[in-house]
C-alpha cells in the first residue's frame, strides 16, 4: 500500500544537524516525508560547512557530498515570492533570514521542521522541532508495523 508522505518545509538547522549525525538524520531519511526548502537555505547550509569540518574533522568534500545526497528539494524565490510580503511582516523583525522559509511553507500551505525558537508562536502555520518530528516518524513507524 502506497501512503501519500507529508510535506514539510526544512530549516537550515535539522539539516546542519543531519550533517553531523544528530537525530535529525533518521526523520530526514526515514522516507516517510518529503521535505522542501529554499536555495537560500541550502547556501546557508554550504556556509556553515568549513566550520563544521573544523569542528567534526569531517572533510569538507565529504560533508558536501553528503549534502548533496539529502532527500530535499530546493526551491527557487519565485516560487513563493507572492508570500514573501506576508512572511516579512510575520518574521523579519525577529530574524530577516527566516523570511525565505517561512514564504515557502505559507506558500504550500505546509508544516515548517526547525529548532528556531524565532518561529515560536506563529500562528499561520503548524511548527516542528527536531523532538516533535522524531515522535512523528515514531508514530508512523508503530502504524505501519
Amino acid at each position: 500500500m502506497n501512503v501519500a508522505r507529508e510535506t514539510i518545509a526544512v530549516d537550515a538547522n535539522p539539516l546542519l544537524s543531519a550533517l553531523r549525525g544528530g537525530r535529525a538524520r533518521a526523520v530526514l531519511f526515514s522516507g516517510k516525508f518529503f521535505f522542501l526548502t529554499t536555495e537560500f537555505t541550502t547556501w546557508e547550509v554550504k556556509k556553515y560547512i568549513p566550520e563544521l569540518s573544523n569542528k567534526t574533522d569531517i572533510p569538507e568534500s565529504e560533508l558536501f557530498y553528503a549534502f548533496d545526497r539529502f532527500p530535499i528539494t530546493a526551491i527557487p524565490p519565485r516560487v513563493y515570492d507572492e508570500k514573501r510580503k506576508q512572511a516579512q511582516a510575520l518574521i523579519a523583525r525577529r530574524d530577516p533570514k527566516d523570511v525565505d522559509i517561512l514564504a515557502l511553507a505559507l506558500k504550500h500551505e505546509v508544516s515548517l521542521w526547525t529548532n528556531d525558537k524565532g518561529f515560536n508562536n506563529l500562528s499561520e502555520l503548524q511548527v516542528f522541532t527536531t523532538a516533535d518530528m522524531l515522535e512523528k516518524l515514531a508514530v508512523l513507524t508503530s502504524s505501519t508495523n
